[in-house]
């Protein structure tokens, strides 16, 4: 799903030419701004991921309560990575600060519009990478070196924190692995760039740039096979993978076991809207079409979807459509075991593959194992990916692009790598990702001017916690009752979601300028220790922000 990817931080990777393309087409931008005016809410008959077959949880995927609940204290909108990360860190949290208990009473509710985990999360490609070479380039030149530094950071640990969640709590069908990851290079212009910029990181940040390997064409073509007529060098360093939507349901498997009178999730169950009343506990009424609940906070972790109850974020966290592919390599591919990843840099565009654990050598057709999964192409739509922004549905894809994925293999490995059985093509499909129009996610405490819901706290004072009597005599105190956002990840959020999450989490909490203990899925030391400040969500920063002036970020 991350085809647009990380492109838009360093304007190196070709999103900066479709917004280019943008301010010359006025009929295109036109279209687009509409399309982004009208959002809506997932579509009931989404393409089929390869992910979210064979569920290891099936019990999950349609799950609801018997009977609709009428309150909680927490309600978390999306049942993705971010939704998973919150409940996550609140219950666990929660239960390390009582002494294994959580007080009776306290209640936590997921509301999901479709299958658990259906949308961008149980969609993406499973890859857990940054290059941290062009990112660092892009945040140097917007934020300067030491801002830059910390937002480089924030990326860096994405990994190993969801690899000590996965391994920590036994999450092996998640298949959550560390790989060599390859750059390789299509245009011999972004191979001079990115060279520059392994340079630039190696003098600022050594530590960052310290497993990056530079491979010249022929060198790196003949060790890691790849066509020398595509290729004029390769980036090789480290970088992880996983099967997103095993892990959001190993989670959520977790969860409903240790926690089963405190956590509800509810599928087939769209929030319409939200809207406010005078209780000062729990303020907030979420709308479905099973009934409404009243609650003290509210979580948007719907990604570009948040835009439909949160009037102040139209035109500013907008939709772009992805797309992906599992593909069967041939039987001469190598046998790496899932150990490696690649990514395809072209002029305008960027490619990414990851590829199961599982030998192709020795696994049947009907068998799982050793899949390439494949995403990107938005360059070859018909309108040259502009006409990908601002797609709300996933229940259609795009035939140039699908042509092109399902082509791209053979042409950038060597042709020996597919005797002599041929690539299979075995599922295509789509997605919705979230973008921001200032290129960095959405996190933290909703302001009211956006929402355009006024809470009414009568008698309280403004910093008074909201405090929970359990029947066990335990006192639970969270923050005062506000909505809370997690999303726009601008495809990737498998290396921004889960720590965006787990902070909001915490400031729901109102723990997060605690010191804490690290633990699997939760960083070690205060928020602001770890989280950027630049993906605070204030409204001056919403504001702000506006599709055209992507263009001037580039």
């Amino acid at each position: 799903m991350g085809v647009i990817a990380s492109t838009l931080r360093d304007g190196y990777f070709g999103i900066q030419a479709l917004i280019a393309d943008l301010s010359t087409s006025n009929t295109d931008f036109n279209a687009l701004l509409e399309r982004i005016s009208k959002p809506s809410l997932p579509c009931s008959n989404p393409t089929v991921s390869f992910w979210q077959q064979n569920p290891i949880f099936p019990e999950l995927v349609n799950i609801q309560s018997d009977t609709f609940p009428e309150n909680a204290d927490i309600v978390i909108i999306g049942s993705g990575v971010s939704g998973a990360s919150i409940a996550y860190t609140v219950l666990t949290e929660l239960q390390a600060k009582g002494s294994g208990m959580i007080p009776k009473g306290f209640k936590l509710v997921i509301f999901e519009a479709r299958e658990l985990c259906s949308g961008a999360t149980g969609r993406n490609g499973g890859h857990i990478k940054h290059s941290p070479y062009y990112t660092y380039a892009g945040y140097k030149k917007r934020f300067g070196r030491e801002r830059a530094k910390k937002l480089l950071q924030f990326e860096r640990l994405a990994f190993p924190t969801q690899l000590g969640l996965a391994k920590g709590n036994g999450f092996e069908d998640a298949e959550a692995r560390e790989v060599e990851t390859l750059d390789i290079f299509a245009d011999e212009d972004m191979w001079k760039k990115a060279k520059e910029m392994v340079k630039q990181l190696s003098s600022d940040n050594p530590e960052a740039a310290e497993d990056i390997q530079i491979y010249e064409a022929e060198d790196g073509c003949q060790k890691f096979g790849i066509n020398p007529d595509q290729c004029y060098g390769i980036l090789a360093f480290r970088a992880g993978a996983i099967w997103p939507y095993r892990l959001v349901t190993s989670i959520y498997s977790l969860l409903l076991n240790e926690f089963p009178s405190v956590l509800q999730i509810e599928t087939r169950t769209p929030a319409t809207s939200v809207e406010t009343n005078t209780d000062s506990e729990r303020p907030f009424s979420v709308v479905t079409p099973r009934g409404k609940i009243t609650a003290s906070h509210v979580i948007h972790a719907t990604n570009a979807f948040a835009t439909n109850l949160i009037p102040g974020m139209n035109g500013k966290l907008l939709p772009v459509r992805g797309h992906m592919t599992a593909q069967k390599p041939g039987t001469s591919f190598p046998d790496l075991n899932g150990s490696r990843s690649w990514g395809i840099v072209h002029k305008r565009g960027f490619d990414y593959v990851t590829q199961r654990p599982g030998s192709v050598k020795e696994l049947g057709d009907s068998r799982l194992g050793g899949e390439l999964m494949v995403g990107g192409g938005v360059i070859q739509s018909p309108s040259q990916g502009i006409d990908e922004f601002g797609i709300w549905n996933d229940d259609k894809m795009s035939l140039p692009i699908t042509a092109y994925l399902t082509g791209l293999i053979p042409a950038v490995f060597n042709r020996s790598t597919w005797a002599p059985r041929k690539l299979e093509v075995k599922q295509v499909w789509s997605g919705t990702m979230g973008y921001t129009a200032d290129e960095l996610p959405f996190v933290g405490k909703l302001d009211p001017g956006l929402t355009k819901r006024k809470v009414r706290r009568p008698g309280r004072k403004s910093n008074q916690k909201h405090i929970i009597e359990g029947d066990d005599a335990q006192r639970i105190r969270l923050s005062d009752p506000a909505e809370w956002i997690s999303a726009g990840f601008n495809g990737e959020g498998m290396i921004y979601a889960w720590l965006s999450s787990v902070a909001v989490g915490l400031m729901v909490l109102g723990v997060n300028e605690e010191h804490r203990q690290g633990r699997p899925g939760i960083p070690e030391g205060k928020v602001s220790g770890w989280l950027p400040e630049e993906l605070i969500c204030t409204k001056k920063r919403v504001d702000r922000s506006s599709i055209v002036q992507l263009a001037l970020l580039m």
